[in-house]
């Protein structure tokens, strides 16, 4: 059993109606990590991984392993200047043109698409997730539990889920919000507001100690201003969980100040070219993509135009594009990456699996190359290399759903069905779907010349997703009284 989050709903991003409870701070000390009757670490992590299955379920998350292994990098960067260096983090993005950004228990922090493109810098990007990172080290989270009731794990990620996914489920937001409300608004009010500006105080000292421009932060905030002045009625999501006030931005800048510009500018080339293909995956159309690139000014636009000209199936103009990049910068792994694509895209697999593994030996266990590798070896008809390759990352790395689809898929075409329906089972649990990874469970069962050893584990499994779908069958029937 696990201690309901129910005050963190109100310090978690995601939660409109509070606008107005935001938009006054105090002058309130920085507060630190507490002692007192909170959750364990253990706890937080176990509530923010069942809340990633209910993100998954709601939301469409950016399924490109290259950006997410870039903002993936750019956040544990910030993180390992923090005071808890050695806390884990999940950074994953969420298709959507909103402004917004979330942290959630356990380290797991969403930024929306549209927040990354509307960006300027990568030292704006480093500011949100500094933010977001700030709260969690802060235990904002766990110490806005204290006072709260004790719940079970699949009811409390539920609940935390509608709060700041509350765009996408306003009806139940508003009925875990009258429960919070229940509970105390004062008091809940007035600790949302000391999260947000002990979080904007941390997050810049992150940002000076990861060698980012500490300025970002209130240069943000003022690009936010003018909607937050001219919109009070119909705020982005951005402002009206984090509202700007010229206080804010006037703390913020003082504090930007006397720590003072210690920027290292090696990234920024890395965000630049992530930012332009995060324009041509979120772009309606591959035409649209291609006219947003047509002019090529700079080698990120050229970047996005090679990759836009690819997706269109001008395969022959993208080549020469990425290539033309190559020719000038022959190490960068992004236009490699891309010249790899292109070629699979292309149907010319031979010289794209060549790229991937010169690749994979300068780096074994890097996620983008492990995906885009064993994508193209399926796409090879190479299932046995796909499969020990996907083997030979779960054995060093945290399984994401798409490795465990990939492995399904290889073990299936290599002629191993009993792994295929197990590695299902764990793609759709960890999708939110428990009751379908039985299903797949109950397959690889049923399979004829199925090992003892094989059996018991399934049968082992099987009996703990049961035990999962009864608290989450709980947690609906909570969900669904009447407040």
């Amino acid at each position: 059993m696990f201690r309901s989050p129910i005050l963190i709903l109100l310090l978690i991003l995601g939660t409109a109606p509070w606008q107005q409870a935001h938009a006054l701070y105090g002058d309130l000390p920085e507060m630190g990590d507490s002692t007192g009757n909170l959750m364990t670490q253990e706890e937080e992590r176990r509530i923010g991984a069942e809340f990633m299955r209910n993100v998954r379920q709601s939301l469409t998350l950016l399924d490109d392993p290259e950006i997410n292994g870039y903002l993936q990098d750019l956040g544990r960067r910030l993180a390992s200047h923090s005071d808890r260096p050695g806390d884990e983090f999940s950074f994953f993005i969420v298709q959507d043109p909103r402004i917004n950004a979330f942290a959630a228990p356990g380290g797991y922090i969403g930024i929306n698409s549209g927040l990354i493109l509307n960006t300027g810098s990568e030292s704006e990007l480093a500011a949100v997730l500094a933010h977001e990172i700030a709260h969690v080290t802060q235990r904002h989270l766990a110490r806005a539990s204290e006072a709260a009731s004790r719940m079970n794990l699949p009811l409390t990620a539920a609940i935390l889920a509608a709060i700041i996914l509350g765009g996408q489920d306003p009806d139940l937001a508003q009925a875990a919000i009258t429960a919070a409300v229940a509970g105390g608004t004062q008091r809940m009010i007035n600790f949302t507001r000391s999260n947000e500006k002990e979080a904007d105080r941390v997050g810049i000292r992150l940002l000076h100690q990861a060698g980012f421009d500490p300025t970002a932060m209130p240069s943000f905030f003022r690009k936010m201003l003018p909607s937050d002045r001219l919109y009070r009625e119909v705020l982005p999501d951005f402002l009206k969980t984090h509202p700007v006030t010229l206080e804010r931005i006037s703390d913020s800048e003082n504090r930007a100040a006397q720590l003072g510009k210690r920027v290292r500018t090696v990234g920024n080339r890395r965000y630049q070219l992530m930012r332009a293909k995060l324009k041509v995956l979120t772009s309606p159309t591959p035409i649209q993509a291609i006219e947003q690139f047509r002019s090529r000014d700079g080698d990120a636009a050229r970047y996005g135009y090679a990759l836009a000209l690819s997706r269109a199936g001008r395969h022959r103009e993208a080549r020469r594009e990425i290539g033309a990049l190559l020719e000038r910068n022959p190490a960068t792994v992004a236009y490699q990456l891309a010249q790899a694509r292109i070629e699979a895209n292309a149907g010319r697999l031979e010289p794209a699996l060549e790229i991937y593994r010169r690749n994979l030996r300068l780096y074994p266990l890097d996620a983008t190359l492990t995906i885009e590798y064993g994508m193209a070896l399926l796409q090879a008809g190479q299932a046995a290399e796909a499969r020990r390759l996907l083997h030979r990352y779960l054995t060093a790395r945290e399984a994401s759903p798409r490795i465990y689809r990939m492995l399904a898929q290889a073990e299936k075409a290599a002629g191993y069905p009993v792994a295929s329906f197990r590695a299902m089972a764990e793609y759709y649990y960890l999708e939110g779907l428990t009751l379908e990874a039985l299903r797949q469970l109950r397959h690889a069962l049923a399979v004829e010349g199925i090992s003892e050893y094989d059996s018991a584990a399934i049968q082992a499994r099987i009996r703990q997703l049961r035990q999962q779908a009864a608290l989450e069958a709980e947690s609906r029937r909570e969900k669904q009284k009447p407040r």
